[in-house]
């Protein structure tokens, strides 16, 4: 993907909040892997990473790491879950030095607002980028009871928590995550919106909420990007009057 023409990618703001019908999302319980499959299973993994670094270092070549070996020049920031369904290439198939990227829990704002905020005002980024997935694990699990869990992850959840109850649920269970999933990029979006006011009013930064689509809930398609938030406009007719998102769509000249 060029890396100058990835917003093309994003999918439609219209569609379906329909959620396909697929039993595939219904993940059976298992034992945990005991120590000795944990330690076979890490060695395993390690050895793949010394290879794909090895593979991506001669494929890349040294030319490629002079141009960015002293500063970071990134165009957007973006704050994405930890999940690892969720890996940058669904965003820019060469994110190195074009995407600052922060990850957490549930992509939350307050989580890492220190980074948020070197990314737009001391790299100067004029897009912040935040994304939610369907099926995210840290939203469902900020909508049921997650006291048994460990004190770090506690701290997590509550703030997820607290972001969900703004959002109104209905229907069934997977319409009401999906609706929790694209409520949290709202209230997220809106935090970002407070602290960077002043940035957003000038025209220096757009501030823009997506949901990675990787299970079709949005029948648009696997994989696929839907904006749901621009700026804290959440109408589609309205998000699509955005230049942000008329430059997705320029006649072409022939």
């Amino acid at each position: 993907m060029n890396k100058r023409t990835f917003l093309k990618f994003f999918a439609l703001t219209s569609g379906s909040l329909v959620l396909a019908n697929s039993d595939a999302h219904a993940s059976s319980a298992h034992a945990a892997p005991n120590t000795a499959e944990l330690q076979e299973m890490a060695n395993k993994m390690f050895g793949e990473v010394i290879a794909q670094n090895d593979y991506y270092v001669n494929h890349q070549g040294s030319a490629f790491f002079e141009k960015m070996k002293n500063s970071q020049h990134p165009r957007a920031t973006v704050i994405g879950c930890s999940d690892s369904r969720f890996q940058s290439d669904a965003l820019d198939k060469t994110s190195e030095n074009d995407l600052f990227i922060i990850r957490n829990i549930g992509n939350q704002f307050s989580s890492n607002m220190g980074s948020v905020e070197y990314g737009v005002r001391h790299l100067n980024t004029p897009l912040l980028i935040i994304v939610g997935h369907s099926r995210c694990g840290a939203i469902k699990a900020a909508l049921s009871d997650y006291s048994a869990e460990g004190p770090h992850i506690i701290n997590e959840l509550d703030s997820l928590s607290l972001a969900l109850r703004k959002t109104s649920l209905s229907g069934t269970e997977e319409s009401k995550w999906l609706a929790a999933v694209i409520g949290n990029v709202h209230q997220q979006a809106y935090y970002a919106q407070k602290e960077f006011k002043g940035d957003v009013e000038s025209g220096k930064l757009t501030i823009v909420g997506v949901v990675y689509d990787l299970a079709n809930d949005f029948n648009n398609g696997y994989g696929r990007l839907k904006i749901v938030n621009i700026n804290g406009e959440t109408n589609p007719e309205k998000i699509m009057q955005f230049p942000l998102m008329k430059s997705l769509f320029k006649p072409v000249h022939v």
